[in-house]
């Protein structure tokens, strides 16, 4: 069944959900099930990102919405029931940048470890989202930490996202590989044979410049 408070995350309808939580502010952390047969269970902050990457909801209204649900209570640490991702993971993984800096700047835990053991850190570095890496960076995020599923570190699956091009997602990795190696990330020779000296040249580039 669709809440109220779904919907007007669906809607992008910043109104009716500050109504909705101002009513029930324990709504900003209640569970919502969506997909089919709601086998999805995301926590709103994570659900607005959701729908941003499902192409539901534009992506300059997540902000607000993800405004008025802190403002209201919502746990920016919530865990996944599923995979353990928090919604800053979620935002980084789902490339929804604004909202991974409104919430490290509201305190998120830049430490916590979801799906394949991974950080905001590892998605923000796969999906080249340099501003959001920076902010990561900065707020003590762990640079070198191997993610549980394929020993990679953050730099490691910055080249992944680099080699996988995949389409909606920006070609800035090697902006994100430039800050990473400036903060101290070591660049194994490994890496180094892994990547082409022409198709991945700006990469090398910017690991050899930082």
């Amino acid at each position: 069944m669709t809440t109220r408070v779904q919907r007007a995350i669906e809607q992008g309808d910043i109104g009716d959900l500050r109504a909705r939580l101002d009513a029930d502010p324990a709504l900003a952390n209640t569970i919502i099930r969506w997909g089919p047969n709601g086998k999805n269970p995301s926590v709103p902050l994570h659900y607005v990102c959701d729908m941003v990457f499902e192409g539901q909801l534009d992506a300059a209204a997540a902000l607000p919405l993800a405004e008025a649900l802190l403002a209201a209570g919502a746990d920016i640490n919530a865990l996944h029931e599923y995979h353990g991702d928090t919604p800053l993971i979620g935002a980084a993984s789902l490339l929804v940048e604004d909202v991974g800096l409104r919430l490290v700047d509201a305190g998120a835990d830049v430490t916590a470890r979801g799906l394949f053991g991974a950080t905001a850190l590892h998605w923000a570095s796969m999906h080249g989202l340099t501003r959001l890496a920076g902010a990561l960076i900065e707020a003590g995020a762990d640079i070198q930490l191997p993610d549980t599923e394929h020993d990679g570190s953050p730099l490691g699956w910055a080249v992944h996202g680099w080699k996988e091009n995949k389409a909606g997602v920006p070609r800035t990795q090697p902006d994100v590989a430039r800050l990473l190696v400036a903060a101290g990330a070591p660049v194994s020779p490994e890496l180094r044979d892994f990547l082409d000296p022409e198709a991945d040249a700006p990469f090398l580039r910017a690991i050899e410049q930082a």
